[in-house]
């Protein structure tokens, strides 16, 4: 049995100088050391770019890092100047083609060993992102006691939003260029003592990933501001409307103080006082007919759209062919020629007593707005106006 022990002893013995000798065959030209490795490889996304970053930890003789990408058929070599600490590396690949990367680091010292590979994947961003990213939307922009009041759609602001830049035109013209933080709901964005009848332009700020280091923007667009420019544009438009000191009143009708008329309309008088304060108005009752009587004012706007609106107090009887009417020129057309106003809506009885002509203006132009009537049958018709409103859209 003693013998059998020796046996196998010698045996094992013989095994492990065979095995050592091996060994020896692969590190023939001595004991292969690695130096520390790239630790905590991140790889931000960039425009066309990535930045790499990681953490030496160890080994002080780290004295530059090599980076591969693209199957190994792009490389970089950066030199590395080593604390007593931990040190962080920061490096920025450029001019990469839109797509996923892989990215391999190693570290070397002075006497060329190398580390073992650090590994990390990222993705280049460029024009196709770009161009594929929308606008955030609003949902009204309109003036609020002499600010721009914008109301934002919601979003989801894990689609990447990270912001809107908004460039507009103060009341003291100062131009502002301001980024506005993206908020998912319920968002609203004052800009304040904001130009009127100035537009705003904005575009929509975003990041592919939390920790991009590129702002991906959309295209700029130009918008307007919703507005009452009744005051602006419109002389004594009502609630209550004045009479024209310097024609007859016979204690109920009158004249228009600012606005024009022709004889068909003023034959009766376009200001009534019925029932109180004073009002616009078109009207017969059994005293004869009215043929394309018309009540209006002349004044020059911008490109842009616009509403031009007429609250009514009240209609007697129903309308023959009555328009509130907007026309590029210095006159209203004939009923028969409303189709060719830039905007019109036919006023017939008390079931509708908001009026409301939509136009578009391309260029500045000169507009005539009003109102144009005839009343023949029947023999007594009558609409009196509180007030009217102009309005631009955007």
């Amino acid at each position: 049995m003693r013998i059998l022990s020796y046996i196998i002893g010698a045996l094992l013995l013989l095994t492990a100088c065979r095995k050592q000798d091996d060994y020896k065959k692969f590190i023939k030209d001595g004991e292969i050391l690695y130096t520390g490795k790239a630790d905590s490889l991140l790889v931000r996304a960039g425009r066309n770019r990535v930045q790499l970053s990681w953490l030496l930890i160890s080994d002080p003789k780290i004295s530059q890092s090599k980076i591969y990408w693209n199957n190994r058929q792009d490389s970089m070599i950066i030199a590395i100047k080593r604390t007593s600490g931990v040190d962080t590396i920061r490096v920025f690949i450029e001019k990469l083609e839109e797509r996923a990367y892989t990215f391999e680091v190693y570290n070397f010292d002075k006497d060329g060993n190398t580390s073992v590979r650090t590994e990390g994947n990222g993705f280049v961003y460029g024009k196709m992102y770009e161009d594929a990213l929308l606008t955030r939307a609003f949902s009204g922009a309109e003036m609020k006691d002499g600010n721009a009041k914008i109301s934002w759609m919601n979003i989801d602001t894990t689609g990447g939003i990270i912001g809107m830049q908004i460039q507009y035109t103060s009341a003291d013209m100062v131009a502002h260029d301001t980024i506005i933080k993206a908020m998912p709901e319920d968002q609203i964005s004052l800009l304040n003592n904001y130009l009127s009848m100035s537009s705003f332009r904005y575009r929509t700020l975003y990041k592919p990933d939390p920790l991009a280091v590129d702002t991906f923007y959309t295209s700029f667009e130009e918008k307007a501001v919703k507005e009452d420019i009744t005051l602006k544009y419109i002389r004594n438009p009502g609630a209550p409307f004045d009479k024209d000191p310097n024609q007859p009143f016979g204690g109920r009708f009158g004249q228009l103080k600012d606005w024009s008329y022709n004889s068909e309309a003023g034959r009766n008088g376009t200001y009534d006082e019925i029932g109180g304060p004073g009002k616009f108005t078109l009207w017969i009752w059994d005293n004869g007919t009215i043929t394309n009587g018309k009540i209006y004012q002349t004044f020059s706007l911008p490109a842009g759209d616009y509403r031009f609106e007429a609250d009514i107090q009240n209609i007697d009887n129903s309308l023959e062919n009555t328009y509130l009417a907007v026309a590029a020129g210095n006159a209203l057309p004939d009923v028969q020629q409303i189709g060719t106003a830039l905007g019109s809506a036919r006023i017939v009885n008390n079931n509708n007593k908001y009026a409301s002509a939509g136009f578009h203006l391309s260029a500045t132009t000169t507009v005539t707005v009003g109102m144009v009537g005839t009343f023949t049958s029947p023999a007594e018709q009558t609409i009196r106006v509180n007030k009217v409103l102009l309005f631009r859209d955007k």
